[in-house]
């Protein structure tokens, strides 16, 4: 089974505030949520291209507490490109 729920937010907002937005979607949903905890596992799949110079990422203890206390995973996949993506043909 698999359920995907995007931010909405373009590529032009960091990472941090994509986590964020899914995170306030996600919280007032806490108990139903554990209620499939046992079951099946939740994680939020971050993908993000990047320019070849590297990126970094941070997050604030508040930020890391939601997802906890949530029950979630974070699984990051990063690539690094010439032209950070904007112009690429994903077809």
């Amino acid at each position: 089974m698999n359920w995907n729920l995007e931010s909405g937010l373009d590529d032009t907002h960091g990472i941090e505030e994509h986590i964020e937005v899914l995170l306030s979607v996600l919280e007032p949903l806490k108990d139903t949520l554990s209620k499939f905890a046992e079951e099946y596992e939740f994680c939020i799949q971050c993908v993000g291209y990047f320019p070849a110079s590297g990126h970094g990422i941070h997050f604030d203890k508040s930020t890391i507490k939601k997802a906890a206390n949530l029950g979630l995973s974070v699984d990051y996949d990063f690539y690094y490109i010439d032209d950070n993506g904007h112009d690429l043909d994903y077809h």
